[in-house]
């Protein structure tokens, strides 16, 4: 049923495709390093190329969560490489927030692929917040190589919320002309860390692999510590996908035109963080499977983030289903309970993975089957 948010308008776009768009460049040694450096994850299967060839891969990845660079998108309200992710007729401009995922992981993203992209809305509902009313705009996405095999399919889900609305009108006017700020500026706390000290920079250390004879229910899993977080975190990890949006580095158009308490942490980077989590877990020699996650609150500049889990859940893969898919002496799945939590005690992100791990003498597939 058509409401004063969700017209008829927006219900017709349920269903629909976008056209296939290729990536400008092939993924590039340096964008593998960029988006590595800016998430400071020192794994070596993306920034040492003899070690990457060397491993069961064979060559040199792309950290699976960013295998999309946004090359010079244009610049308009929201930031660079925003307005064409959201282009849904809603009766308010706000910025659509991350509200969570689910990522199939299927195949390596390999240094020299080019990716195609193409997404599908798969529904447009409505919600009551505490703010009031929210847009919920949920989209699968399917990214494949130049071989057209899918690299990983993700299920996304943005919340629009609608603005003050004398905010509101003051930007409708004249969208070309950045509209008068209101208000003042509130004060927030400055980001760490002091100009007396740099912190060092994380080094490419392999670690010992971990089979699924050694996993145990209840196991936790090596937290993954990142911060004190400052705007220069934001702006990097910006340069690295190609995404900035205003809200993650503009003071003033976070406060005062999407009435925000601060810049925060982008939902894209908090998921990496978790991501390295389960791939640092999951070791070379196992692969990170899937991936859901919620955004149920925000960080910011200042926090110390800590990604944590437990694994859940133990399934064996039959020897003779391990040979059909390559694998030599089978493995099993690792399903874990995953969370996000800041120096403010508050838990912003938390979902679930599940791990691909060997068993003893055994290997696993590089290529997956997709799941329902």
């Amino acid at each position: 049923m058509a409401s004063a948010l969700i017209t008829h308008e927006v219900q017709s776009l349920i269903g629909q495709e976008t056209l296939p768009e290729r990536s400008r460049f092939p993924i590039s040694e340096e964008m593998a390093l960029d988006v590595a450096d800016a998430t400071e994850d020192p794994n070596p299967l993306y920034i040492d190329r003899a070690y990457a060839e060397s491993s069961r891969f064979g060559g040199l990845l792309c950290p699976p969560l960013a295998t999309w660079k946004d090359i010079a998108p244009p610049i308009g309200y929201f930031g660079a490489g925003q307005e064409s992710h959201f282009q849904v007729p809603l009766p308010f401009n706000s910025y659509g927030l991350n509200g969570g995922s689910d990522w199939q992981f299927l195949r390596p993203a390999y240094v020299g692929d080019w990716i195609t992209r193409r997404f599908r809305i798969l529904d447009i509902y409505e919600k009551r917040g505490r703010s009031g009313p929210l847009v919920f705009v949920v989209r699968q996405e399917t990214q494949t190589n130049h071989n057209g095999q899918v690299i990983n399919s993700a299920k996304r889900v943005s919340i629009h919320r609608a603005l003050p609305p004398e905010k509101e009108a003051s930007h409708g006017a004249n969208p070309r002309v950045e509209p008068v700020l209101e208000g003042s500026l509130r004060p927030v706390l400055v980001s760490p860390p002091s100009p007396e000290g740099v912190a060092p920079r994380a080094q490419p250390e392999p670690s010992r692999q971990r089979f699924f004879e050694e996993v145990e229910v209840g196991m936790d899993l090596p937290p993954v510590v990142k911060g004190p977080l400052t705007t220069t975190h934001l702006v990097r990890w910006a340069a690295a996908n190609g995404n900035y949006a205003r809200i993650h580095w503009d003071l003033p158009f976070a406060q005062l035109r999407q009435g925000l308490p601060n810049v925060v942490v982008n939902g894209s980077l908090k998921n990496q963080y978790l991501g390295q989590l389960l791939v640092n877990f999951a070791g070379d020699g196992g692969w990170f499977r899937r991936f859901y996650v919620e955004h149920r609150g925000m960080d910011f500049p200042g926090d110390v983030l800590t990604a944590f889990g437990a694994v859940t859940a133990k399934r064996e893969v039959p020897w003779d289903s391990s040979v059909e898919k390559g694998g030599q002496a089978g493995f099993g799945y690792v399903d874990c309970q995953v969370s996000l939590r800041n120096s403010r005690r508050e838990q912003t992100a938390s979902g679930w993975a599940t791990v691909a791990m060997p068993k003893r003498g055994g290997r696993l597939p590089l290529a997956w089957e997709a799941e329902e």
